[in-house]
């Protein structure tokens, strides 16, 4: 009987495994990225100790005020406040922001997204879109999203400014 159930229990794993329902229910969802905040612990304002805890030592490749995760695809600018205050995502992330921007889709499917970029820029063969209100700026290569970068959102004042 106790063989009996085994096999039975064997068989609904390999049921479940194979059928599309089971792998869609195996597989992980994509982490989100929240606008103007982050990622789970991940956050802007987040303190070194902080990142340490959520996302284990950093790379020995980190410089200065930048600290990098590169097996997790993050990074990271940090202040003389020993705060972040950029959080960059790499295409080897594979998340999402909360609004369903992913990597690799295309400036104009971004744009009917977020709607108008508050400033775009060139450089080299990239293209950069920022949106200082929601606390996004997001990285084009090939016409396609390959860095994302979170900060704190930017009041009117301060866009008018020019500071961030």
């Amino acid at each position: 009987m106790l063989r009996f159930i085994r096999v039975c229990l064997c068989i609904m794993i390999v049921l479940l495994v194979w059928t599309p329902t089971g792998r869609a229910f195996a597989q992980k969802t994509q982490p989100t990225i929240q606008e103007g905040v982050g990622w789970d612990r991940f956050i802007v304002g987040a303190n070194m100790k902080s990142l340490v805890g959520a996302l284990g030592f950093p790379d020995k490749s980190s410089s200065g005020r930048m600290v990098r995760w590169n097996k997790v695809g993050v990074n990271c600018l940090m202040n003389d406040k020993d705060e972040a205050i950029e959080l960059r995502f790499e295409r080897r992330f594979k998340g999402v922001t909360g609004s369903g921007v992913k990597f690799g889709m295309s400036a104009d499917r971004v744009r009917k997204i977020y709607g108008d970029a508050g400033t775009i820029e060139w450089h080299g063969g990239g293209m950069k879109l920022t949106w200082p209100a929601r606390g996004i700026l997001i990285w084009f290569h090939d016409n396609a999203v390959y860095q994302i970068v979170i900060f704190r959102p930017q009041t009117e004042s301060a866009i008018l400014q020019g500071t961030r």
